[in-house]
């Protein structure tokens, strides 16, 4: 009995290895976000106790404006990394999107292929039964003109 081979199954793997490929690369890509929610929010503690520094400094009733001041100054900068941070996640939010829909497209193209190959598949079975039958019926009627003609 004959083997089915699936006349497009090169294009097949090769949607299933982009459709991989789109996978991995969306796995990166949430890696990459959700690092950067860390960063964020480890900047943000940071912010927080430059703030908490300065007013245990001031509490005690002693000024010291020159620390007070390179408090803030740092502060201030982490406040610059911390929307340096929001940005690339707005960016990333959107490599996201692209590549959830690409992934997605990617789905439907070896889904397309795979119900071809089933139904190119199942056309073959019903044709190789058939033969398989029709030889049988031959076979059968041979050996039974054989039989009246003895």
């Amino acid at each position: 009995m004959k083997k089915f081979q699936f006349q497009f199954e090169s294009v097949l793997k090769m949607r299933r290895h982009k459709r991989s490929l789109c996978r991995q690369l969306l796995g990166e890509i949430l890696q990459t976000d959700q690092r950067l929610i860390e960063q964020k929010q480890q900047l943000e503690q940071l912010r927080k106790e430059q703030f908490q520094e300065i007013r245990l400094r001031q509490s005690k009733g002693l000024v010291d404006i020159d620390g007070a001041a390179n408090l803030r100054f740092y502060a201030g900068q982490l406040q610059a990394q911390i929307q340096t941070v929001i940005a690339n996640r707005k960016l990333v939010e959107k490599q996201i999107t692209i590549c959830k829909q690409t992934l997605a497209r990617a789905e439907q193209d070896v889904k397309a292929l795979e119900k071809l190959s089933d139904k190119y598949r199942d056309q073959f079975h019903y044709e190789q039964n058939r033969k398989e039958s029709l030889e049988l019926e031959e076979t059968w009627s041979a050996t039974q003109q054989m039989g009246v003609a003895r």
